[in-house]
């Protein structure tokens, strides 16, 4: 009776320790941020009209603190954005990687405006704590456009704003 005491209650054990829960991977983190800065031109020999915009700001973003960002793309020959890349850096110095892509209408020249640029990003790495992140959303640049292409009037004045997710 001792023998089939003792073998039951190891198999109970057993058992129970085949229906412990396993974690699962965390749910993915809502991710917002806004940043203001400027954008400028720069040459670029693999770009198709020799162009690069490139850009650089400063704001804050959730999970971040204040963060600084760089980007740059191909400059367009008409509304497609293509090949963006962009670098959020952490308050720590952790940074997170984006790719992005969307549309922008091409200003009219001589008729200052505010350009409204669309894009879907993607997170595809980063540093630090952000090693491996992944996710994406939306962000939208409103671009101040100032009527001309001078390189004078560079910086052109810029806003992101941007809401997604994020899993780290």
């Amino acid at each position: 009776m001792r023998r089939f005491t003792l073998l039951l209650a190891i198999a109970v054990l057993a058992t129970g320790a085949l229906a412990l829960p396993v974690e699962a991977d965390p749910p993915p983190r809502p991710f917002h941020g806004s940043l203001a800065g400027g954008v400028t031109f720069v040459p670029a020999e693999g770009c198709p009209i020799g162009l690069q915009t490139v850009s650089s700001a400063t704001g804050t973003a959730s999970h971040m603190g204040r963060t600084p960002m760089s980007a740059a793309h191909c400059t367009p020959t008409g509304p497609a954005i293509t090949g963006g890349e962009m670098v959020l850096t952490a308050a720590n110095g952790d940074t997170v990687e984006i790719v992005y892509s969307g549309t922008a209408p091409f200003p009219v020249p001589g008729q200052p405006s505010t350009i409204i640029a669309d894009t879907s990003f993607e997170i595809v790495d980063g540093t630090g704590r952000f090693a491996g992140a992944f996710g994406g959303g939306e962000m939208t640049a409103y671009i101040s456009f100032p009527g001309d292409f001078d390189p004078a009037n560079y910086p052109w004045r810029a806003t992101w704003y941007w809401s997604g997710t994020i899993d780290y």
